[in-house]
């Protein structure tokens, strides 16, 4: 039952992370490590790399974002 419930967190915490991605990530784009992992698979097929603009994310949903890590944080440690 212990191993259960310490896989249902590890499942609670990387959704939590998911969730703070997403939100911290401009409407439209990748979130940064999946935008790395797209850089290097275009450089691998010879492509040009992509041109696209930055575009912001609100203050107000960056800080929503580092609460919801705040929690995955706070699920992790107890």
């Amino acid at each position: 039952m212990e191993l259960f419930l310490q896989g249902l967190r590890v499942a609670a915490v990387i959704a939590l992370l998911c969730v703070s991605a997403a939100l911290a990530t401009p409407p439209g784009r990748l979130p940064l490590a999946l935008r790395g992992l797209k850089k290097i698979m275009r450089k691998d097929r010879g492509l040009a790399p992509d041109t696209t603009t930055d575009a912001t994310v609100s203050p107000r949903r960056r800080f929503l974002a580092f609460l919801v890590a705040l929690l995955a944080v706070a699920v992790a440690v107890f």
